[in-house]
């Protein structure tokens, strides 16, 4: 073999070199690089211009036509046969082959290399060049001369050989290298291997080649397969494989036909992220790949496809097989139903059967071609980019089907073969083995030509020839009959003998449920019953060991365990118990296979419901064969908390559980819950179970799709946690020591009762979730969730809250690795209750718009507001129904002034009802509330820090600026813009605010007709006002919400003040309800009244922080008026003058206070002057500062009484009355 390799670089070398030295050939060469074709009327390369062809204008001189050279000319008088192919049947004129078994498979027989007998050419698309190539059936290889080669692809290198070409003379003949390219026929791409060889001769094209491309047909009659076998004698093994290694060892190729996938439209593609590849795998899987790449199952993909896939590594003993993941795939794909046969569709068709062989198909899916269209949808990652199956692909859900129908096709009509799934079973019948194996061997070669026919590769590895018992389908098919897989009855075997009373009652329990296929069952269980008497005393004798030994033979011999029909539903019923597993599989409640094994330690820590579920586990990997690709599989289990684990996410589950539940994703589990008395089996074999833990029953591994259950064992949860040691030991410590855990524990490992009343109180929180719940290492977990004991809870909060970020976003933080009841409102509650939090939070969240009443004419309610431009102040005044406002200018900011400017605006327009205003000084006074009065207005004030409330007023000192700017930008009059401004109609309105104050239109500079200046009443303005502020309203309050209203004595915090660089929400308390979302508030010893969007409830409020600062006795407050309706978007109120929004209280004078300690100590209480006197069972100005005579101490009054004079202080923290 080295000699070969050597012998093929130094060809290379001298090809090389050939290249070089040759100046025609580096014109080839050169032309060939520059995309050129060879030319069909000259023979030679160049570029497709008639004016280029060097036989352009000559005459051949065979035809004696213009046009082309005679070493192209198409007239029979040269090449008669050239460009027309038949079907050839025995056209061979050579010598029949004679070859020696010793040189069949170190030798390839070709024809004679310069023959002068009838040939049949065929012109091929060999290596994007037209190459004509002679049909020699009698060749075992292709073959072509190194001047061809050389012509055709230059640059390539031959291949190592090992091949001796052997002609029809008996001459041996050395292959220079094996030289591979592509040929195109009828547009289809076929590889094919030439063994290059030195003497000069077309290139010869085999029998094999040639059927594979469809040139030729071969067809024996079947006596003549007949007598020539019957000369040859007994079909051996070696001879099968000699006379069709073609079948066994030629290379994969394509059965005739292409699959099509149909896709539901409905379903949107999906393109899956890729996964990578174990690094341990790398270079196999990038071997595995580059093989299927070169055998022509996989091609490379740069186009976009709608489908992308992952890949799946299959890895077995001796090799990789590369699948896709097709799960979403899978349901887009339309299954096209065929019938699967079954073994019980076999049986019927074995009379008189002697002999079985039995053989499998090679690699089956990948020698069915997919279609284009489908071949993109089974695109799939691979770390070298993405590829797409060429061939049908494993893990398809269609595949099985379509391969099964693609092998009844391919083998319809064979008598004694039957196909199911990728197995092939030959049957030899007769009444004599002479005559059963002579219609085996007839059958067995009709097989094989049909396979050699329809391209269909067979395996050797697998292959059972001319057996007598052959396993086929989880069965032993034998001459005698059909027998049971001892491999299924051993678990049964190995269970052993009752112990006491209730494993008797398990064992008779199994007995009896499989009683209707043990003959004289009654009579052998007889002994055994009476250990069951009531009065009986359990003393085991031999007799009873007989029993047991009976009835295990009669369950295990073979009318016990059904034949599998694979379209009959599937049942397997498991079980787990302290120190076993088992399993049954059943259909039409009649078992198949029975399995248990004994729990390793490790595993008897898990939690029931653990062991549950790996019970599931355990019967679907035992029983794989069986389950693999069932469309529905029912699943038995009598512990019901699994149920709903299965219908939940797969993260919701612990770890250890989310490892299994993906194990099963392989197979379509209906898990369905059955009482523990009706699951005899399962719950016998898991309690007698045979020693030796978990058994090798995975003959391979799938990568990223199935785990053995010895990984099972090795899940940590703390594996799955950032946390240190100490800490895991901490909590482990304090869980110990917490009652309600040790309880749930207790729970958990001995398994959850059928009623929430069973269990213990302290454990009930926790049983809506309780399939959730595993333990390990003295540790509780809510799937991979750290259960804190209570000791802990509070620690974990303060560390949840490190970084001060809101409520929401540290239940975010902490609901993926942390829990325990009532978590989320745990945390909020102490967010809220965090005082840097509440000292420095952000503004609050707008409250739904208040709208003021609407008026029902003009200038019936107005606003005002102070406006400064330009360094002077002017009084605003603006209508209400018509949106109209008037300017004063003010020489000073006095409320003498802005009353006579009031008046002015009155006595031209009228007297209005309500007059809205914010809380200046010059509305805020004594002087204006007198005003008032004395025109018989209602003054309504809004809430101080809080323009919105005054929000007509604002809007119009907004217009009157912006026009003032522009005009003194313009160097125009502003009072012509004024006029221009009124004179336009509103928006939405269509009339102007001077028609709907006056009914009329102004005089502008605007040319008007006479009419449209007469006077003229605007009719529907009230409507057309409610339906702005309805719009107005339903845009703010997309952003708003209701604040819930505070109580009296309520801790709260105050906004922080303008120019408050701190930020601070200082802390205070609410001092009384003064109108709709406006509130007094005491803070610092002082009295605000704001907003409530400005007031936050307050965590906690100290005794000490409504405590006001030793000082003079301040101002007093005037006693408000009664409470008007609210305007604007906030709540208002009719006050007295406050100055810098604080309601500073005096006590110039003292009202003895009767039953108190002060008074009985000769003191007195002192009470604001102006204050209204208290009304029996109500107060009337509540929480105000307090005064005792016989020592200096400020109070909060906090409770009224019944009493007209008593009032229940808190002085120091003691409650006196």
């Amino acid at each position: 073999m080295e000699q070969d390799r050597q012998r093929t670089d130094s060809i290379n070398i001298a090809m090389q070199r050939y290249n070089i030295s040759k100046p025609q050939q580096r014109r080839l060469i050169s032309a060939n690089a520059a995309n050129l074709t060879a030319c069909k009327y000259c023979g030679t390369v160049h570029q497709r211009i008639k004016e280029q062809c060097p036989a352009y204008g000559k005459s051949c001189r065979s035809c004696g036509r213009t046009n082309h050279f005679a070493n192209v000319c198409l007239s029979s008088r040269r090449q008669p046969s050239i460009g027309k192919l038949h079907t050839v049947e025995n056209a061979s004129a050579y010598e029949e082959e004679t070859v020696s078994a010793e040189v069949l498979y170190s030798s390839e027989v070709i024809g004679a290399v310069q023959s002068r007998g009838k040939k049949w050419f065929v012109t091929l698309r060999l290596n994007n060049r037209p190459q004509s190539c002679q049909l020699d059936s009698g060749a075992t290889c292709d073959v072509m001369c190194l001047k061809d080669k050389m012509m055709l692809a230059p640059d390539a290198h031959l291949l190592p050989s090992d091949t001796k070409l052997k002609l029809y003379s008996g001459e041996l003949m050395k292959s220079l290298g094996l030289f591979r390219t592509e040929c195109v026929l009828r547009g289809q791409r076929h590889k094919l291997e030439f063994e290059i060889v030195e003497a000069r001769q077309k290139p010869l094209l085999s029998g094999s080649t040639c059927e594979r491309l469809g040139l030729i047909h071969f067809s024996v009659p079947a006596e003549l397969n007949v007598i020539d076998n019957q000369s040859k004698g007994p079909l051996t093994k070696h001879r099968l494989l000699q006379e069709f290694s073609d079948v066994f060892t030629g290379p994969v190729e394509s059965v005739p036909g292409e699959v099509h996938f149909d896709l539901d439209l409905s379903v949107p593609p999906v393109q899956c992220a890729p996964r990578n590849v174990p690094v341990a795998l790398k270079q196999a899987v990038k071997a595995q790949l580059d093989q299927y790449e070169a055998d022509g199952h996989l091609a490379p993909v740069t186009d976009p496809t709608d489908w992308i896939s992952n890949m799946v590594i299959v890895k077995k003993p001796d090799k990789l097989r590369i699948c896709i993941d097709p799960k979403f795939l899978n349901l887009a794909l339309r299954r096209s139903h065929y019938i699967m046969p079954t073994l019980e569709d076999v049986l019927y068709k074995l009379p008189k059967a002697r002999l079985f062989t039995l053989v499998d198909a090679r690699d089956a899916f990948l020698q069915c071609k997919l279609d284009t269209a489908s071949s993109y949808m089974t695109t799939f990652w691979t770390p070298w980019g993405r590829k797409r199956w060429l061939k049908l692909p494993f893990g398809v859900s269609v595949a099985p089907e379509v391969y099964q129908r693609k092998q009844h096709e391919l083998l319809t009509g064979l008598s004694g073969v039957e196909p199911i799934a990728d197995d092939i079973l030959v049957v030899g019948c007769g009444d004599t083995d002479e005559e059963a194996e002579q219609d085996h061997d007839g059958k067995l070669l009709e097989l094989m030509d049909r396979c050699r026919q329809v391209k269909l590769r067979l395996g050797i590895k697998k292959l059972q020839f001319k057996v007598k018992e052959v396993r086929f389908h989880g069965h032993i098919l034998s001459w005698e009959g059909l027998k049971a897989d001892p491999d299924k009855l051993r678990a049964i075997l190995d269970m052993p003998q009752p112990e006491n009373v209730k494993s008797l009652q398990r064992f008779i329990g199994f007995v009896t449920y499989l009683a209707k296929f043990l003959p004289h069952l009654s009579e052998v269980c007889e002994p055994l019953r009476r250990l069951l008497d009531k009065d009986a005393v359990w003393h085991w004798l031999p007799k009873h060991d007989n029993a047991v030994q009976d009835i295990k033979r009669l369950v295990t011999d073979t009318p016990v365990l059904k034949y599998y029909d694979v379209t009959t539903p599937v049942t397997i019923q498991s079980d787990a118990s302290k120190t076993g597993l088992g399993c049954c599989l059943l259909q039409a409640g009649q078992p198949i296979a029975f399995a248990s094994r004994a729990l390793t330690l490790t595993e008897q820590n898990y939690a029931q419901i653990e062991k549950e579920c790996l019970s599931i586990v355990f019967a679907c990997q035992r029983f794989h064969h069986y389950l693999y690709g069932r469309d529905e599989i029912t699943a038995e289990t009598d512990h019901k908390p699994l149920i709903s684990i299965f219908k939940k996410p797969l993260l919701c589950a612990p770890k250890r559980l989310q490892s299994m539940l993906l194990t099963l994703q392989n197979y379509c589990l209906n898990v369905v819950y059955k009482p523990g008395p009706e699951m005899y089996i399962s719950d016998t074999l898991s309690r007698a179970t045979a020693a030796g833990g978990a058994p090798d029953y995975a003959q391979h591994t799938v990568c990223n799709v199935q785990q053995d259950l010895d990984v099972l064992s090795q899940i940590n949860h703390s594996d799955y946690l950032n946390v240190t040691d100490q800490r895991l030991l901490q909590i482990k410590q304090h869980t110990e020591t917490d009652e309600s855990l040790q309880a749930l524990k207790y729970v958990v490992l001995d398994g959850w009762p059928d009623s929430k009343e069973e269990v213990p109180l302290t454990a009930r929180e926790y049983w809506t979730f309780r399939d959730e719940i595993g333990i390990q290492d003295g540790i509780l977990y809510k799937g991979p969730r750290v259960i804190i004991p209570k000791s802990l809870r509070s620690e974990m909060l303060t560390r949840i809250h490190a970084s001060h970020i809101g409520g929401e976003a540290c239940y975010r933080q902490a609901r993926d690795t942390l829990y325990w009841p009532n978590m989320q409102n745990e945390i909020k509650d102490f967010v809220s209750h965090c005082s840097a939090c509440n000292e420095y939070a952000q503004a609050q969240q707008k409250e739904p718009m208040m709208s003021h009443v609407l008026p029902t004419r003009p200038w019936q309610i107005v606003s005002m507001d102070l406006l400064n431009y330009a360094g002077q102040d002017f009084l605003l005044i603006v209508d209400h129904y018509s949106d109209f406002w008037e300017i004063e200018l003010l020489p000073d900011l006095s409320a003498d002034t802005t009353i006579r400017r009031c008046k002015v605006q009155f006595a031209r327009y009228g007297q209005p009802d309500r007059v809205i205003s914010d809380n200046g000084p010059q509305f805020a006074c004594e002087q204006f509330r007198r005003f008032s009065a004395d025109w018989g207005f209602e003054h309504v004030t809004s809430s101080p820090r809080h323009p919105q409330a005054n929000g007509k007023a604002e809007s119009a000192v907004k217009i009157v600026k912006n026009i003032c700017k522009k005009a003194k930008y313009d160097g125009t009059d502003p009072w012509k813009a004024v006029l221009h401004w009124r004179n336009t109609p509103s928006e939405g309105m269509d009339s102007s605010p001077a028609q709907r104050l006056m009914s009329r239109r102004l005089k502008t500079l605007l040319p008007v007709a006479n009419k449209l200046l007469e006077p003229c009443v605007v009719t529907g303005v009230l409507e057309k006002l409610r339906r702005r502020k309805q719009i107005a309203k339903l845009s703010y309050d997309v952003s708003a919400k209701d604040l819930p209203e505070l109580s009296i004595g309520e801790p709260i915090r105050m906004k922080p003040l303008p120019g408050d660089r701190t930020g601070r929400w200082r802390l205070g308390s609410c001092v009384q309800r003064v109108a709709p979302r406006s509130y007094l508030v005491d803070v610092d010893g002082s009295l605000y009244r704001r907003n409530r969007v400005a007031l936050r409830r307050a965590e906690r409020l100290p005794i000490q922080a409504y405590v006001p600062p030793a000082r003079a006795p301040p101002e007093v407050l005037n006693a408000p008026g009664p409470h008007p309706q609210s305007g604007g978007n906030t709540a208002v109120l009719s006050e007295g003058y406050i100055e810098n929004d604080i309601i500073q209280p005096h006590v110039p004078s003292s009202l003895s206070v009767p039953n108190t300690p002060a008074r009985r100590e000769g003191g007195s209480v002192s009470m604001p002057t102006g204050a209204a006197r208290p009304s029996p069972g109500k107060i009337s100005v509540p929480c105000v500062a307090v005064e005792f005579q016989d020592r200096q101490i400020d109070s909060i009054c906090s409770v009224p009484t019944s009493h007209s004079a008593c009032y229940v202080c808190d002085c120091s923290g003691s409650v006196l009355g």
